[in-house]
């Protein structure tokens, strides 16, 4: 059972819901990590429940990939949301639990290794609850099954001025699994609002010398690796052109052949006032099925055709609202067995 990247033949994978997504009442951590941009008392006002129409159509988008991912042979998960409701609280913070949405987010799968990671944010502490049951399976199954300390959240963990700086300081081991890209025996790891330097040096002495982890900073402030930098197959790898230049690049990549993406298409007015939970980068965010076979989104057409143009099949989906909701086909899901080829 091994997952070291995000290319080799998928086997079996979580899928997630988009029930009970939800705009948290805003605390320190909240708008520091995921609303550095917008006012408290404007967060505050649109807290709650997203509209059911955006949950009911990102879930029929999420039952299309659902039932394209079965069709390729894929074995699919869901999550178990009898959690979502409750109020969760620590000796130094209190809030409801956040969403289901995407599994990427805060559990990574290296090797035969599931690894839970600590967020930064208050409202994610019982998210992987929602795959416990999944896990044990795995665990029994023959899985190593870690989980970094539980964190302590205190406010100084967050900088005063978050503008256009990473939010976290080097208090606590903090960083969420998105920060990081699988390349085999190789992580790279993005410092952000969502991940410190101490969780890539947490991440490196638990993973032992077989493994190297690349801490890279000054690519990107504001949260996870997959708008930025997605390898393709073995040697290839895309970037977002806003954010990586040949001066920039992680040093893992620089022999590796290279595909820009200068634009992604997104949705451009946020539904009823609400706020964005991403940018319109989360276009780039696709899931490969094989070296071959990628599910794309389909309004995305320069990715759709650059990775044509290399030999890369596409199959074109949507996710409504992976704009508002912050999570494109690579977030909404997490790859739990790919088989490497011989």
């Amino acid at each position: 059972m091994t997952c070291n990247n995000d290319w080799d033949e998928l086997q079996e994978i979580i899928v997630g819901t988009a029930d009970y997504c939800n705009i948290p009442i805003p605390n320190i951590s909240t708008l520091k990590c995921q609303y550095p941009e917008f006012e408290e008392e404007y967060i505050k006002s649109v807290a709650g429940f997203y509209p059911q129409q955006i949950i009911d159509e990102q879930n029929e988008d999420l039952e299309v990939l659902s039932n394209t991912l079965k069709s390729l042979g894929v074995k699919v998960h869901r999550p178990n949301t009898q959690y979502a409701e409750a109020n969760t609280q620590s000796p130094t913070w209190k809030g409801k639990n956040w969403h289901y949405y995407s599994p990427r987010d805060l559990t990574l799968i290296i090797d035969d290794k599931i690894i839970e990671t600590p967020s930064p944010i208050w409202n994610r502490q019982f998210e992987t609850w929602g795959y416990r049951d999944i896990f044990t399976q795995m665990f029994r199954e023959g899985c190593t099954w870690l989980k970094a300390p539980i964190p302590l959240l205190f406010d100084k963990n967050y900088k005063e001025d978050t503008n256009g700086v990473p939010a976290l300081n080097n208090e606590e081991i903090l960083f969420e699994a998105a920060n990081c890209v699988r390349v085999n025996d190789d992580i790279l790891y993005q410092i952000s609002n969502t991940g410190n330097r101490l969780g890539g040096e947490w991440l490196q002495r638990i993973l032992g010398s077989k493994y190297k982890v690349h801490i890279v900073e000054g690519l990107y402030s504001y949260a996870h690796l997959d708008s930025t930098i997605v390898p393709v197959r073995e040697g290839l790898v895309l970037y977002n052109a806003s954010r990586v230049n040949i001066d920039n690049e992680p040093e893992l990549f620089k022999s590796w052949d290279k595909i820009w993406i200068n634009e992604c298409v997104g949705e451009t007015t946020a539904p009823a006032g609400l706020p964005w939970g991403a940018s319109e980068w989360i276009g780039m965010n696709f899931l490969s099925v094989n070296p071959n076979l990628a599910i794309v989104d389909k309004k995305q057409i320069e990715i759709h055709e650059k990775l044509n143009a290399v030999g890369i099949e596409t199959i074109p989906l949507e996710l409504r609202h992976d704009r508002l909701l912050a999570g494109g086909f690579h977030c909404v899901t997490l790859d739990l067995k790919r088989k490497r080829a011989s």
